[in-house]
Order: C-alpha cells, then structure tokens, then sequence
C-alpha cells in the first residue's frame, strides 16, 4: 500500500510539471496513472467500513474517466461532467457508510454551504440560461452533499478531501464559464489529486 501510494505521488508530481510546463503527452499519461495508483491503493489499505472500500473504488473510476474525458486534446466537457457526478455520488454513498456524529454532519454542512456557495454563484450567474445550467446546479449540489458527508465521517483525511476536490471542481468551473486562466490548470490538477488522496487515505482503519 505505501508503495502505490508513494508511486501515485510521484506520478502526480509529474503531471503537475507537465501541465505546468505544457507537455501534454506526458499529462495524457501522467494523470490518469494518478487515479489507477490511487485505485490500487484504496485496494489495500485496511478500510473500514469494507462495504465503504468499493464504492469509494466505484468514485475513483468514474473519476479517471473524467479525467480522460477533460483532457484538454479530447475536451468532452459533457460527458467529463457526467462520469465526475456519478463519481461524487459513489463516493456519497461510501462516506454515508463511514458516518461518525450529528455534530461532525452540522459543521461539515456549515462548510459545504459557505464554500460551494462561494465558488457557485459566479459559476452560476455566467451559465443562466445556457444548456447547461441545470446539469452544473445538481453538479455542485451534490459536491456540497459530498463534502458534508466527509465532515460526518469523523476523519481528518476525508474531511479536508473533499473540500479540496470541491475547490478543484470550483475553479474548473471558473476556468471554464467565468474567467478562462490557462495557469489555474495547476492548481486545479493540485487540489485534485490532493483531494482524492484525502478520501483514500481515510479509508484507513486507524482513522475509523
């Protein structure tokens, strides 16, 4: 397990200098490899719940199709869109499974609300009436779900997770509808590997 991991940091770290510097056919090679080191690891690490091991792998998945599909060379916004919902949810359902405290949930809603609040408004006011409005409304709806449930699990690793990837998926969506900035493709590449590394990690039993 701490060998994929540190294989899926290293890979990581190579995307992150391939975006950086523009070498996309190292990025098309590097960033997928991130989410299939990160699947090998959820794979062993000691998770408890178990149950909650295969739907977080379930995320994960979907997650490197999303990747695949917003590379910028193959820019399938739609269906990226689509396989990182289905991602968000799998993952809803694992950490609904690792639930901790009614305590935890409160402040982990009081968070979802401030942050996706923030970062939606902008997002939602450049796509009024655009095509897309109501897929991205559920979008970050179900991110604020995800980063509340993340809180309840009671674990530091998850908790900070999903607020990472919802800052990830937050600036994408700035990237994309509001203010295009080609360097935010690092940042974003960051948060989100950080992120998805965080919902793994605290798969691990001693965060239980």
């Amino acid at each position: 397990m701490i060998v994929a991991f540190g294989v899926a940091g290293l890979v990581a770290a190579i995307d992150w200098w391939a975006v950086r510097t523009g070498r996309r056919s190292i990025e098309s090679i590097a960033k997928p490899l991130v989410m299939v080191a990160l699947i090998v690891v959820a794979l062993l690490v000691d998770a408890q719940p178990e149950g909650a091991r295969w739907w977080v792998i379930a995320g994960l998945a979907f997650g490197l199709v999303g990747d695949l599909c917003l590379l910028p060379w193959v820019d399938r916004f739609v269906e990226g869109l689509a396989a990182f919902l289905l991602g968000h949810v799998m993952y809803a359902v694992g950490l609904a499974l690792m639930f901790d405290g009614r305590v935890a949930l409160v402040a982990g809603v009081i968070v979802a609300a401030a942050a996706v609040t923030a970062m939606a408004r902008p997002i939602l006011r450049a796509i009024r009436g655009h095509r897309l409005q109501l897929p991205v409304t559920v979008y970050m709806g179900v991110v604020a779900v995800v980063v509340a449930l993340g809180f309840a699990t009671g674990r530091g690793p998850i908790a900070v997770g999903t607020v990472l990837f919802a800052m990830s998926d937050g600036l994408l969506g700035a990237n994309r509808f509001v203010a295009p900035a080609p360097q935010r493709r690092v940042v974003i590449h960051v948060l989100y590997h950080l992120g998805q590394a965080g919902i793994v990690v605290g798969l691990h039993a001693p965060f239980a």
